[in-house]
């Protein structure tokens, strides 16, 4: 589409659908009513502004595609896993004349690789004043140039305006609007945000470079208005670290103890917040139902040269403290780094089941776009495969050193098998731990899956017949 086509005339509110695209293989995702929380922040925003807005999250329900074909403009968020499916969907839209704008941190860390598929990128934060310009600029209001974050191409050349700045106070970013969500009234579990930015700087994650380096946070009588005008069932802390400021999170937990707001709620923090157990009692009293950590590694070796700043025995003090104030510990670890070999991911399922993490997360090593791990891998043509719908921590897509990728790939699923297996399941019967039983026999049931799709067959086919490259 023709840039010059943005400035065709709308009258007042627009009909503006956001989708966020299902993966278009089996993957974890693909199971996860999580929805990302950029599109109901963007949503709040339009809706505040008066446009008609929905947003699509196909894993909660189907894309009405006759209501988002007869849209004025389309938003498309995306992850690297998801491009291709995010592509697809902006094809039929551009052939129908709609416009279509995509944002999410693939787009933002290549916007020319998303600039061959759709009209205009959002890049960075702040896209929630970004797309209400963009609507006034629909509306030939201002001029594309104009809005900060944008990338979009004037005739042969490319533009990418200036980035945005991070917003510094998280409250004056609007509250998602969740019911804006087709298929919401499906959510178990309220996602909320409350923090921003990691000072870490782990070679394999993108938070830090999306979001800085500065932990940013919403104030506790902010999250706590929207706890109460939401009256969750249970809710779902999506920051990357809950725990970043345990002074502010014990305020904040302090706050729902005290306003009687006792509500099942899960969060992701670092090992070393079961260091304080005051935080810990804290937890426990306000509803802390399940706590995720990301150990990466049980190989010590391996966890220094993700810079991950923890040890072994880090991980282990923090499984034992999360049991003892009755929170299950989900365990994240990431397996395929240089000092891995076989025998280092067997060890992870082993370590899992011998220290009694209640539930299992493996991820393949996967190199994210943007992070100097990528850069470091592409440089030495390590990187083989380049469909994107394959970057999803489930598909090894590199070379590795300890071991062939074929042989990453089938370890990786034995790990997931041997931790998940029947024998567990059964000693989890015994002991009359259903919580846990739940969790295991939907493990058992995702592998399953992920082991009978079409396509992971082919690809898992595809990397036993592939050479190991000579080292």
């Amino acid at each position: 589409m023709a840039t010059s086509t943005i400035a065709k005339t709308h009258a007042g509110s627009l009909k503006v659908r956001l989708v966020e695209p299902a993966p278009l293989t089996i993957n974890l995702l693909s199971y996860a009513p999580y929805p990302r929380l950029g599109l109901p922040i963007i949503g709040a925003a339009l809706k505040a502004a008066g446009h008609d807005v929905r947003i699509y999250c196909e894993q909660l329900a189907p894309i009405d595609r006759a209501d988002v074909f007869s849209a004025d403009a389309v938003g498309i968020s995306t992850t690297t896993s998801t491009a291709p499916a995010a592509y697809g969907l902006a094809a039929e839209l551009r052939a129908r004349g709609v416009p279509v704008i995509i944002g999410g941190p693939h787009p933002t860390f290549v916007p020319d690789d998303a600039l061959a598929h759709v009209d205009y990128v959002a890049r960075g934060e702040g896209g929630e004043r970004l797309m209400v310009e963009f609507c006034e600029a629909l509306a030939g209001e201002r001029d594309p140039a104009s809005i900060r974050g944008l990338s979009f191409r004037r005739g042969e050349r490319v533009v990418h305006n200036e980035l945005r700045e991070r917003p510094s106070d998280l409250d004056t970013v609007p509250v998602p609007d969740l019911s804006l969500i087709v298929g919401s009234d499906r959510l178990r579990d309220v996602p909320m945000l409350t923090s921003l930015g990691c000072p870490f700087a782990c070679t394999f994650c993108t938070v830090s470079m999306l979001f800085g380096r500065a932990y940013r946070f919403r104030s506790a009588d902010h999250v706590i208005a929207e706890i109460e005008a939401k009256r969750p069932r249970q809710i779902f802390f999506y920051d990357d670290n809950l725990a970043a400021d345990p002074r502010r999170l014990k305020t904040l937990l302090q706050m729902l103890i005290d306003r009687g707001l006792r509500i099942p709620w899960q969060a992701q923090v670092r090992a070393d917040a079961a260091r304080d157990e005051e935080l810990l009692g804290l937890m426990q009293r306000s509803g802390c139902r399940r706590l995720a950590l990301g150990f990466e590694s049980v190989d010590q070796a391996t966890l220094n040269g993700y810079a991950k700043k923890q040890t072994v025995e880090d991980i282990v003090r923090a499984i034992g403290a999360l049991h003892a104030h009755g929170i299950e510990c989900h365990g994240m670890f990431v397996v395929g780094a240089d000092t891995d070999s076989i025998a280092t991911v067997r060890e992870t399922a082993a370590f899992a089941e011998k220290h009694r993490i209640d539930s299992l997360m493996l991820n393949v090593l996967t190199p994210a776009i943007g992070t100097s791990q990528y850069d470091a891998m592409d440089a030495g043509s390590r990187i083989f495969e380049r469909r994107w719908q394959f970057y999803d921590g489930q598909h090894v897509v590199f070379e590795p050193r300890g071991m062939s990728a074929a042989e990453l790939q089938r370890e990786y699923l034995r790990g997931y098998r041997d931790f998940y297996s029947l024998r567990r399941g059964l000693r989890l019967l015994a002991e009359r731990r259903s919580g846990v039983l739940g969790s295991h026999l939907w493990g058992r049931w995702f592998l399953h899956r992920w082991l009978k799709d079409p396509t992971n067959r082919a690809y898992v086919a595809e990397l036993d017949r592939r050479p190991r490259l000579a080292r």
